[in-house]
This record gives C-alpha cells, structure tokens and sequence, in this order.
C-alpha cells in the first residue's frame, strides 16, 4: 500500500511541475521527454511545498489531507488552463541543440541506435553494469528506507520529527518535544521546511505516519540526481559516455549511502545540479531561442534553492548568480548576447528568486529563526583552528568516500585545462572551485571546523557537489578519450 500512497503524494506535485517546466520552455521546449517529467518530479514538488507553506502562514489553512489536496488541485488546474492557452503556440520540440562546445548532441534514440553498434562484448559488459547498479541501488535503499527504523541523528531530530509534527499537530510547529514530554524551543526550525512539509503531506494523504512511506522519497530524489546527470551528459557526449558518467555516480559510496537513507544532502544535490546545468545549456546553445528556454528554466530552480537548505541561501545561491553574472558579462562582451537579453535574464532570476526568498526571510525573522545550520552567524568568532586541513585531506584522498574521484578530477582539470576554463563547461568548474574552495576558511578559522574534524559538514558540503563534479570529470574524460569515430573538438572564440 505504501507504493500506491507515495505514488498519490508525487503526482500531483510533478504534474504541477512539469506543467510549470513546459510553460518555461514557451515556444522552443529544450528538454527530452523523460528529462521533462523528471525535472517537473524534483522541482514541482519543492515548489509545491513552498505554495503550501506561503498559504499556511498566510491563511492559517491546516496541513491535513483537504489542505494538501485542495493546493495541489488548484494549482494543477490554474497550470493546466494556463497550458492549453497556450499550447497551440508552441513549435515543435527539438533537443538536437547547437552548442559552443563542440560536442557530440545526438538525441537520446539516434545515439541508443548507435548502441547498437557496438561490439557484443561491450554491450555484455554495460548489461552487466546496468544490472548490477539497479539491483544495488534498490537492495540498499529497500534495506534502509523501508526495513530499517530511522536511526541517524538529522533524520530523528530533524526532518522526520518535524514531518511527524506537522502532520500530528496539521500545521508548522516551531518547538519540539523535549526531554521530559514538554515542548521546547529548537533550532531545527532555522531549516526550510520542503523535506518536513513534503513527509507530511504524503501522510497525511495516507492518513498515517508510515515511516518506509516517508522516508521512500529519498531514493526518488536519488535516482533523480542519476537521470539527470545522464540527460545533461547525453547533450555533450553521447550516450555511451552518459551511461559511463551516471555509473560513476552510482559508484560514488557516501552518495548511494546518502541516497539510500533519509538525510537532506541528495535532495540538495539534485536542485543545485538542476540549477547549474540549466544554466550552463543556456550559456552552451547558439540558439537564442533555445538560450531563453534554458535560462528560464534556470532561474526557477535556482529561485528553489533557497527554499531546500540553508547552506543554499547562504552559499549556493550566491555562487550560482555570481557564475550568471560573469557568465552574462562574457556573452555581452562577445556579442553572443544583446544588452536586452542580458537585462531580461536579470529579471528572471531577480523576480523568481524574490518571490521566495523573501517570504522565507520575512518567515524567518518574524519568528527570530537564525540563518546559520542551526547556529547564528553573528556569533561566529575568527581564530585558527588546528587539524583541519589533515582531516580534509584524509576525509578527500585517504578514505573510501569518494574512490578516486577528487584525484582524477584534478588530473584532468590540469591536462583539460582549456575545455575546463575556456569553454561554457567552466560554468560548472567555477561552481564548484567557488563553493568547495570557499567553505575552507570557515573550517578553518571558525567553530565551523568541528564539521571538517568530526568528518560530517564537510563530507556532506561534497555530496551536494558530486552531480556536479561527475559532469566536469565525464566530460573532460570524453575529450581525453574519444569514443570510436566521433572526434570531439573544441570551438574557441
């Protein structure tokens, strides 16, 4: 039954978000068909529970079944009108881009019949992956979402223990249970309230808290992240490379670990990669038509990022519209874009991300919510901290957390170095190098550096990149090692 109730919980919502996705798209979709549903999954849902959030704060209306549904329904509807307006208008879909990097863009179906071309050991060999990832992936998530009682400390003091409350109490309660069977106040609330929101809804649909119910989500968030990388692979370097790419991802142990049990740093990872890589197509394509379908695709998930984590507001969003903004200044510069396009994709995002962060901000400060993970940011204090930089370095080379994946990418960051930072891939090189390069001075003169000593922020601030780093790694490893014929080359200009 809890198969059929999770299936009820996301309908609604990625109905709701693809819908908004091809609305996004206007006159020229960009997205592949499957891309659409699963990029409407992810970012349909946060945006769901961002609409249900802003109406039950405003309105009061209670987080129960009717509550839910009644949101859910109506935004399906007004969407759905919305779409069949326009519909008529839309010219007919073509994923088959024009980038500046000179890739290989074959559309999903030309290169699987390319596939087919291959030698049969090959194909054995990629069956045989495919096959063993799958059944990985499901025997570890059954094993911990579904047979396993939550045990791990964020997921019972924090986003199952608010979900539990929201359905219980049928709206956002601001304390928690305490020691004794009294409430009292917590900084677990400093956190959006998506994740939360999103476990009490399914319940609620449901009519009981069901913790397999709750927390199945998560791997849906996780083989999101996978398809995802696949599709925005499939657009620079064919399919074969694609499959290549999501298998790393899928070997990446703290990731599955992490996607198979009901933390926050997956969920992350998939709307930062969302955000990154739409961007980086906007920039990419030649097409003008198509650069305004991706960039505003871009600015809606960017404008969701604040509303997952805090470590988004505070680190992410920044990073990202730092990116767009030089980005945009070497587009202008290069007369790939007009003044025009540059001024309206500022619109975008400045419009988008106003409309919910500063509700959540106002949210935030009315209620005297600190802005930090749990911690106030005024009260950090600036001294060295010892031992940081040997733990990072034993949690990034020594352990088994990420194989040889930060080695190989800086390899190949050396040897690539032109693709790396010359072309639009450098959007996501400089993402990354912004944000896993500037977190180092918290760790190490802040009280931060417990999170880099005790191995948990810092390991989790590198799940919310691998996406990221995998589609820089899979790419540069392309151009390194063309596959058969297709001769990948690079466009300077």
């Amino acid at each position: 039954m809890s198969a059929i109730w999770i299936i009820l919980g996301i309908a609604l919502p990625t109905v709701i978000g693809w819908l908004i996705v091809r609305l996004l798209e206007g006159k020229t979709p960009v997205l592949f068909k499957l891309e659409r549903w699963i990029l409407g999954f992810v970012l349909g849902l946060t945006f769901t529970m961002f609409i249900t959030f802003l109406i039950h704060i405003t309105t009061g209306m209670g987080l129960n079944r009717m509550g839910y549904l009644g949101i859910q329904l109506t935004l399906t509807i007004l969407l759905g009108i919305i779409f069949i307006i326009k519909k008529p208008k839309y010219k007919i879909q073509n994923t088959n881009l024009n980038y500046q990097l000179s890739i290989i863009n074959s559309l999903p179906l030309v290169a699987l019949a390319k596939l087919a071309q291959l030698s049969k050991s090959l194909k054995i060999i990629i069956s045989i992956l495919i096959s063993w990832t799958t059944i990985k992936i499901l025997l570890t998530g059954i094993t911990f979402l579904i047979l396993t009682p939550p045990f791990l400390g964020d997921t019972v003091d924090n986003w199952n223990l608010r979900g539990k409350m929201y359905f219980v109490e049928e709206e956002i309660v601001l304390t928690f249970p305490g020691t004794q069977g009294e409430l009292v106040s917590g900084d677990i609330n400093t956190y959006p309230p998506t994740v939360p929101l999103a476990k009490a809804s399914f319940a609620a649909i449901a009519g009981n808290w069901n913790e397999p119910l709750v927390n199945i989500i998560h791997l849906l968030w996780y083989l999101a992240a996978l398809s995802l990388v696949f599709f925005a692979l499939c657009r620079v370097t064919g399919v074969l490379w694609a499959l290549g790419g999501t298998y790393i991802l899928s070997s990446i142990p703290l990731y599955l670990m992490h996607g198979t049990n009901p933390y926050a740093d997956v969920f992350l990872s998939v709307h930062i990669f969302a955000a990154v890589s739409l961007l980086f197509n906007g920039i990419a394509t030649n097409s003008t038509d198509q650069r305004r379908s991706f960039l505003r695709l871009a600015a809606f998930a960017t404008a969701l990022l604040p509303f997952t984590k805090n470590e988004a507001l505070i680190i992410h969003t920044p990073a990202i519209l730092l990116v767009l903004a030089i980005s945009l200044w070497w587009m202008k510069r290069s007369n790939k874009m007009s003044l025009k396009e540059c001024v309206n994709t500022i619109i975008w995002y400045a419009v988008a991300l106003s409309a919910i962060v500063i509700p959540w901000i106002m949210f935030k400060l009315m209620n005297d919510l600190t802005f930090g993970n749990a911690q106030s940011l005024s009260d950090i204090d600036i001294a060295w901290q010892p031992n940081v930089l040997s733990a990072i370095a034993k949690n990034t080379l020594l352990e088994g957390n990420w194989l040889l994946l930060f080695p190989l990418m800086l390899f190949l960051l050396i040897v690539q170095k032109s693709i790396a930072f010359k072309t639009p891939l450098a959007i996501f090189t400089g993402f990354f190098l912004i944000v896993y390069l500037g977190q180092f001075p918290l760790y190490m003169f802040t009280y931060l550096s417990t999170e880099a000593l005790y191995q948990t922020g810092y390991a989790r601030g590198i799940i919310q990149l691998v996406p990221v780093m995998i589609m820089i790694v899979t790419v540069l490893l392309a151009y390194c090692v063309p596959v058969g014929s297709e001769k990948l080359k690079v466009k300077s200009e």
